[in-house]
């Protein structure tokens, strides 16, 4: 079994002494013959021996979850290899010599082999041929009160978009792009200013007074090879100097978050790296010069995003990670103020949700921070729109739990920020999906969740909202007006299949960044 004590219930305290240097994920632990529970005794065989298998790693998978297709052609055999009862092609994959290298896969049945008859005719009896529909909503009405439509005239070939931050300070876009490998920077316009070059790909940014902090995933699919880098590039004046490598050869990362965890008066960071099959998630103690030491909370794969703050209010530095792949779970990290960390899942959800994004915010105004968390990647193979895919809302209670308080039905949910877009005193929320149901709902592109009290919402959308395949979202005040703008960035050549005729306008004149700019401060163009 994965060594799930690392994030569910209870965790130890991590910290100083930990490993400075990336391991191999632990080895799972073969199924012991555990005295039956009534609830197994009541269970066809069957189910008794799939729930038994599946749970050594993950959360259940119900059959239906996915379609009979899928569990034919993608999930059982993976899961035949994980299991051990199968043996792994290392030759279907370019980096098959360096996965075996890695020892990722047993080298010996973890479940008696004769269960897997019996697993594969549980799942393959109960798949649906058709996935489940989503849950009813209200159709997605078109018209952005407030918002103005602006395609810049800065675009790439083919857009690569994995970056947009807008700076307030500068009035200015940061825009990341995987083919081009640099970190664009864009007036208030979406005019071109500068180009930097990360000779990678840029898909995080932390702006500072020194400079900007720039995460580098390395490989924007997925791979077992260590490119990913964190970036700093300092300040010159008005522009920005030439890079400088913080850390390198890292699993591909995806986010830092900066905050002192131990209390020296330091800025330290934390640091999801995501990976592929292997990856981990770190704090990085800040020992000054430009020198960090490494302190890996988890082994894991999949830390997708991660908060830094006191969550409890209890004066220290406290540390939240949405963990994807086969966790997909949200946990909470309990700082002690001297870089230790003890945690508590909020929740675990099974592998096939594709957890994308989290943020944290004070949704109902309580003094208590709550979670709104997207999962909707539907990337990793050719699968049909899921039922589960959705926006929601995790509330903080008074003693310190989490409840789901809102769920919108929203296929290939990837990216959602709560903003007051409106300026009524309440946060609506912006929420983009890269992989909507484009035959049936195309206007899932980009829905606005405007507010209407209550946690009841009434969802908009803008006339050219598939003129792009939105990857990457930021809201902030672009223009120095007093309301706050909206950025999108597309990035065409994803995973997941798109409509042929989409493809080819995208091709053609797609925009790599699109404004939707807020005019209730100032109706005029900057």
């Amino acid at each position: 079994m994965t060594h799930f004590w690392r994030w569910f219930g209870k965790l130890p305290l991590l910290g100083l002494a930990a490993s400075l240097a990336a391991q191999p994920p632990a080895p799972f632990e073969s199924y012991g013959d555990d005295e039956e529970t009534a609830e197994e005794a009541r269970m066809p065989f069957d189910e008794k021996v799939a729930r038994r298998a599946c749970t050594m790693c993950h959360a259940f998978v119900e059959p239906n979850m996915l379609t009979r297709r899928n569990w034919v052609e993608q999930i059982l055999p993976r899961m035949s290899v994980r299991l051990g009862v199968a043996k792994p092609d290392y030759s279907s994959s370019p980096e098959g010599e360096l996965i075996r290298a890695k020892k990722i896969y047993t080298d010996r049945p973890l479940v008696p082999v004769e269960w897997w008859p019996a697993i594969e005719r549980y799942y393959l009896t109960n798949a649906p041929t058709q996935p489940l529909p989503q849950d009813p909503r209200a159709p997605i009405e078109l018209g952005l009160a407030g918002l103005r439509t602006e395609t810049p005239r800065f675009r790439t070939r083919d857009p690569a978009t994995t970056l947009v931050k807008i700076s307030p300070a500068r009035r200015q876009i940061f825009v990341g792009d995987d083919k081009e490998q640099a970190l664009f920077i864009l007036d208030a316009r979406g005019a071109f200013v500068e180009r930097l070059d990360a000779k990678n790909v840029p898909v995080d940014l932390v702006e500072t007074d020194r400079g900007l902090y720039v995460t580098c995933v390395g490989s924007f699919l997925p791979s077992e090879i260590h490119r990913a880098e964190l970036l700093f590039f300092p300040r010159a004046g008005e522009s920005f100097g030439e890079r400088q490598v913080i850390l390198k050869e890292l699993p591909r990362s995806v986010q830092a978050e900066f905050a002192d965890f131990n209390g020296d008066g330091r800025t330290d960071f934390a640091l999801c790296m995501f990976g592929n099959l292997t990856g981990r998630f770190s704090w990085f103690e800040n020992l000054g010069e430009d020198r960090y030491r490494e302190h890996v909370l988890s082994q894991e794969t999949g830390a997708m995003y991660c908060a830094a703050r006191d969550f409890n209010q209890d004066g220290k530095m406290d540390l939240a990670v949405l963990m994807a792949q086969h966790l997909e779970s949200l946990v909470l990290l309990k700082g002690d103020g001297q870089g230790n960390f003890s945690g508590d899942t909020v929740f675990q959800k099974p592998p096939v949700y594709g957890h994308s994004f989290m943020e944290t915010v004070d949704f109902n105004r309580d003094g208590r921070l709550d979670f709104l968390v997207v999962n909707g990647d539907n990337g990793e193979y050719d699968s049909p729109t899921k039922k589960y895919h959705a926006l929601r809302l995790y509330l903080a209670t008074p003693g310190g739990d989490y409840e789901e308080k809102l769920l919108y039905p929203l296929n290939g949910a990837y990216r959602a920020l709560a903003r007051d877009l409106d300026q009524d005193g309440d946060l609506d929320i912006a929420v983009i999906s890269y992989f909507p149901d484009y035959a049936q709902s195309p206007r899932e592109s980009f829905v606005l969740l405007e507010n209407r009290g209550g946690l009841n919402f009434a969802p908009f959308t803008f006339r050219e909202c598939i003129s792009g395949r939105w990857l990457v979202m930021d809201v902030n005040d672009l223009d120095g007006d007093g309301d706050l703008d909206v950025v999108l960035g597309s990035y065409i050549h994803g995973p997941g299949p798109v409509p042929r005729f989409l493809m080819d306008i995208w091709e053609r004149q797609g925009p790599s960044v699109q404004i939707l700019r807020n005019s209730r401060k100032d109706p005029a163009a900057p």
